[in-house]
């Protein structure tokens, strides 16, 4: 009995240990299963992203291609979105100016009659009908006063000096150097001469030949240039 029952045991562990056998070869074929069907999800999941178009950020639709059933091919442009959130300002000038600009220059961007700080971040190398194109960073990116192709003012600041004396800008003189200028004294415009330094969008430098508060015809006056003084009525 005792051989008989040894024999059952030894019969009943190979049958465990067949039986344990069995039932990993089934776990690792279906965890291959598994395997299979999440990479087959995986493929299935791309696809479908790259078959639909979903923004990866928030903003305004500008463009968006609408014909049903148009054909389109790999890299082809399905919509366009401008981000609110993120303006920067593409900026040209003539070529004349080209040996004066610089990255980080200093710009204020005129919107409306109010200014955005900001700064030239590249300069495209290519110079296109006396035209140079430059990118410009702006501090405040989000700001209310911007829109997607507004067209605005840039002004590029290459000098700057603080506590000078300035006169507003016309006609009655052109750019830096030596001038003539009309001073209204006691109803008479008497003919000064006067040097101009830097120009700003409103203002001209007045480096001398005039003081403080005196009153300056800003009107052109080339008309009445050879005479030393006129009476103003």
């Amino acid at each position: 009995e005792e051989e008989i029952a040894a024999l059952e045991l030894t019969q009943l562990e190979t049958t465990i240990r067949n039986t344990e056998q069995s039932l990993k070869n089934q776990l690792e074929g279906v965890a291959t299963e598994i395997g299979i069907l999440h990479k087959e999800r995986a493929e299935r999941e791309n696809q479908l992203r790259l078959a639909s178009t979903k923004a990866d950020r928030p903003g305004v639709l500008t463009f968006a291609l609408t014909q049903e059933g148009a054909t389109v091919r790999k890299g082809e442009v399905l919509a366009r979105i401008a981000d609110l959130n993120s303006f920067r300002v593409e900026a040209t000038v003539s070529d004349v100016h080209a040996t004066r600009l610089e990255i980080a220059m200093p710009v204020k961007v005129k919107v409306n009659e109010e200014f955005l700080a900001g700064s030239v971040t590249s300069i495209l190398p290519a110079v296109e009908n006396g035209i140079i194109t430059m990118h410009v960073s702006l501090e405040d990116k989000a700001s209310k006063l911007l829109r997607p192709n507004l067209r605005v003012d840039v002004l590029l600041i290459t000098a700057f000096k603080e506590r000078v004396l300035r006169v507003k800008k016309g006609p009655f003189v052109n750019g830096e150097g030596q001038h003539e200028a009309f001073v209204i004294r006691d109803g008479v415009a008497f003919k000064m001469p006067v040097r101009i330094g830097l120009a700003s969008f409103d203002y001209y430098e007045v480096v001398a030949g005039l003081s403080e508060g005196e009153e300056v015809i800003i009107s052109d006056m080339r008309d009445f240039i050879h005479m030393e003084e006129i009476k103003v009525k």
